[in-house]
C-alpha cells in the first residue's frame, strides 16, 4: 500500500472531529496531530495569504506572533509553541520564505510538511491527520496546496452541537444561539468541501458512526481512506466511540417536553432552510425524525 494521503478531519466544531481523528490516529499509517494548528485555516493564515488578502511578510509575522503564542479568553495561552520546537519552527519558516516566490502553494505544502512529517516519521507513521474543525470550510484552500488530500467532514445533530456549546467559553450559551452558530458553520463547511473533488471527501454523520449504522460506517471510513482494519483502531472504536461518550441526545437532558417541542420546531426550520439552499451535508429531516422516534 502506498503512503496514505494527507488527511484533514473537519466540520462545524463539537461534531466529533477530535474523536474521529484520534480514532484514526490509532492506525499504523496515521499520526494524530493532537493540537489544532489553525494557521492553515484561519484569517491571517493560508486562506488570506493564497487569496492575496495579506502578503508573505504579513503571514510570516502572523506565524511568529499570533499563531505562535496568544492569550485565550479563558486566560490560557494557546498557539504552536505548545506543539513545536522553536528551532524546527524557524527553519520551516525560513524554507517557506525561500520557496514562496517560485510557488506559494508548494511553499505552503512544504511548511506544513516540514512541521508534521518529522513528527509522523518519529512515531513510525507514513502520514498525518490534522483536526482543526475549520479544515472543512477551508478545504478549497487546502486542496490547492495538497491536491491528493482527503477530507472527512463530520456532521452531528445540530441540537446536540448547540447543547454542547453552552459549556464552552467561546460558544453561544442559549440553544437558539447555538443553532444559529451551527447553521452558519455547517453552511461554510459544506461550501468549502465543494472545493475538493467529491471522491476525496467523506461526509460522515456522528450518529451513524456511534449508534445507527456503526459497523457499516466504520468500514466505510476505512474504505474511503484505503486502510485495513487493525487491532488498535478497532479496540479504540469499540471502547471509546460509544453513544454515552458521544453524548447522543444530550440536548434533551433536563429539558421539559414543552421546550423540546420548541427546539424541534426551530431545528427542523433550520434543516429545511439548509436543504432549500442546497446544503447537502445537512442531516435529512426524515432521517432525524426516524432517529427521534
Amino acid at each position: 500500500m502506498s503512503s496514505p494521503h494527507p488527511l484533514f478531519v473537519g466540520g462545524t466544531g463539537r461534531s466529533g472531529t477530535h474523536a474521529v481523528a484520534k480514532l484514526l490516529g490509532r492506525h499504523s499509517h496515521y499520526f494524530y496531530v493532537s493540537r489544532e494548528l489553525r494557521f492553515h485555516t484561519d484569517r491571517g493564515g493560508f486562506p488570506d495569504l493564497l487569496s492575496g488578502v495579506i502578503d508573505r511578510d504579513r503571514f510570516l509575522a502572523n506565524m511568529r506572533e499570533y499563531f505562535w503564542r496568544r492569550p485565550g479568553a479563558d486566560g490560557r495561552e494557546r498557539g504552536l509553541h505548545s506543539k513545536f520546537n522553536k528551532r524546527r519552527f524557524e527553519a520551516a519558516l525560513e524554507r517557506f520564505e525561500q520557496q514562496y516566490a517560485e510557488s506559494p502553494e508548494q511553499a505552503a505544502a512544504g511548511l506544513l510538511g516540514a512541521l508534521l512529517d518529522p513528527m509522523a516519521e518519529e512515531d513510525g507513521k507514513s502520514s498525518w491527520i490534522e483536526q482543526t474543525p475549520q479544515t472543512a470550510a477551508s478545504a478549497g484552500t487546502l486542496y490547492s496546496i495538497f491536491p491528493d488530500m482527503k477530507l472527512v467532514h463530520m456532521v452531528r445533530d445540530g441540537r446536540d452541537v448547540a447543547s454542547s456549546l453552552g459549556g464552552q467559553w467561546w460558544g453561544p450559551s442559549s440553544m437558539r444561539g447555538g443553532l444559529k452558530w451551527w447553521e452558519k458553520r455547517l453552511r461554510e463547511a459544506d461550501e468549502g468541501s465543494r472545493g475538493v473533488p467529491a471522491e476525496q471527501v467523506l461526509v460522515l454523520e456522528l450518529e451513524d458512526l456511534v449508534v445507527e449504522d456503526r459497523e457499516a460506517s466504520y468500514v466505510r471510513l476505512l474504505d474511503f481512506l484505503e486502510l485495513k482494519d487493525e487491532r488498535k483502531i478497532r479496540k479504540n472504536f469499540d471502547k471509546h466511540l460509544s453513544p454515552a461518550n458521544a453524548h447522543i441526545g444530550r440536548w434533551r437532558e433536563g429539558t421539559s417536553a414543552r421546550r423540546q417541542r420548541r427546539v424541534d420546531r426551530a431545528y427542523f426550520g433550520v434543516l429545511e432552510r439548509l436543504h432549500a439552499e442546497g446544503v447537502e451535508s445537512a442531516p435529512r429531516p426524515e432521517k432525524v425524525l426516524e432517529r427521534d422516534a
